[in-house]
C-alpha cells in the first residue's frame, strides 16, 4: 500500500467509523479531513486542483472566509460536535469524490456497514 493509498483508508474510515473517534470535535474532524486531502494533492503534484476543488466547494456552501465546521456552527448554534462533525463529512466526501481520492468504499462498508457516518 502506498502513502495516497494509506492517507485515503484514513479518509475512510473518517467517513464510515465515528468522524469524532478520529478527530476529538467538528472543528478537528474537519481539519484531519483538510490535511489528508492536502497530502494526497501534494504527493499527486495537484495542489493547485486541490485548492481550486476545495474554494468551489467552500463557495458552494456560502462558507465566505470560515471552513465547513465554522460556517455550520455559526449558522447553527445549537449543534453538537456530531452534527458539525457529519456536515463537515458530507462536504469532504464531495472533494474526495472530486480529486478521485481512492477511498476503499466498499471494503469500508463491509467493515462498518452501507451508511457513512
Amino acid at each position: 500500500m502506498n502513502h495516497v493509498e494509506r492517507i485515503a483508508n484514513r479518509i475512510g474510515l473518517i467517513y464510515y467509523h465515528r468522524p469524532l473517534m478520529y478527530g476529538g470535535s467538528g472543528e478537528g474532524v474537519e481539519l484531519l479531513l483538510h490535511t489528508y486531502h492536502a497530502l494526497i494533492a501534494e504527493f499527486d503534484g495537484r495542489e493547485d486542483e486541490f485548492r481550486s476543488i476545495y474554494e468551489k466547494a467552500l463557495d458552494d456552501e456560502n462558507c465566505g472566509s470560515a471552513n465547513f465546521a465554522n460556517r455550520y456552527s455559526l449558522d447553527h448554534p445549537g449543534a453538537s460536535e456530531q452534527e458539525i462533525a457529519q456536515y463537515s463529512v458530507v462536504q469532504w466526501r464531495k472533494i474526495s469524490e472530486r480529486m478521485g481520492v481512492p477511498i476503499p468504499h466498499e471494503e469500508m462498508k463491509r467493515e462498518f456497514g452501507e451508511q457513512p457516518s
